[in-house]
């Protein structure tokens, strides 16, 4: 029914938790697509506790490059951008996701579930298409109408930063942004970070994309808002 795209590095026992939380509570059959890097250290630990379908070996890369990757190989229609430090906690969640999605003719919708965060005064109890401010949550479910149009699951111009923030500009732009407080994909933030921290040694990442960010907000953001805009109008013709 959906595939979970999901590079993970030095956290095995969080994607076991991951692929265990979201087949308990899942309604169809959930599709999990680990990127794991060939120099991590534990990587034969992932090896033991992941079945074999369930991830790709390869170099130590961008994370942005590994959703995207991952995003190519996904069989479902339904794809989603994960991180290993979800916990499912919502049962019949894939249905709930593609409920929604399939609202839409075209299919283009963004689904943001509840974070497990504590929840802001100004967000609603229910679903609601969200044409303000940032949600507060860093995974998402779209369409693969979604992907081809663009391209991509994760904006192609970041290394690691700002995937989350420019998807849901896009689709605030087009008012195709849906948080799903109904669906609680618990995630926490982890402070002993080593997969983080390794990322932020090297090429001065958060720099970089930040200064990425700066420069495709506007010109590059709306063009592609404009690719969407007109899928959407070439299927209510």
């Amino acid at each position: 029914m959906i595939s979970f795209c999901c590079p993970s590095r030095g956290r095995p026992r969080l994607a076991k938790r991951l692929v265990d939380t979201a087949t308990e509570t899942q309604k169809g059959d959930t599709e999990f697509l680990f990127y794991l890097n060939d120099d991590d250290v534990n990587l034969e630990e992932y090896k033991d506790l992941l079945d074999e379908k369930h991830y790709t070996v390869g170099p130590n890369q961008s994370t942005c490059y590994s959703w995207n990757l991952m995003s190519e190989k996904a069989k479902h229609d339904v794809v989603m951008l994960m991180g290993d430090d979800v916990q499912v906690k919502t049962h019949n969640w894939d249905q709930l996701i593609v409920d929604e999605i399939k609202k839409y003719n075209d299919k283009i919708l963004m689904v943001v579930p509840y974070d497990g965060r504590p929840k802001n005064k100004h967000l609603s109890n229910e679903p609601k298409l969200w044409p303000d401010e940032k949600l507060p949550a860093a995974h998402f479910a779209v369409h693969k109408n979604w992907i081809n149009t663009l391209g991509f699951l994760a904006p192609v111009y970041f290394w690691h930063w700002h995937v989350d923030s420019y998807t849901q500009k896009v689709a605030r732009k087009l008012n195709r942004c849906l948080y799903l407080p109904t669906v609680e994909f618990k995630a926490k933030k982890i402070i002993d970070d080593d997969a983080g921290k390794q990322i932020r040694r090297k090429f001065n990442i958060p720099e970089r994309d930040q200064f990425v960010w700066t420069k495709v907000r506007d010109r590059i953001l709306n063009a592609d808002v404009k690719a969407l805009k007109t899928f959407i109008e070439s299927r209510t013709e």
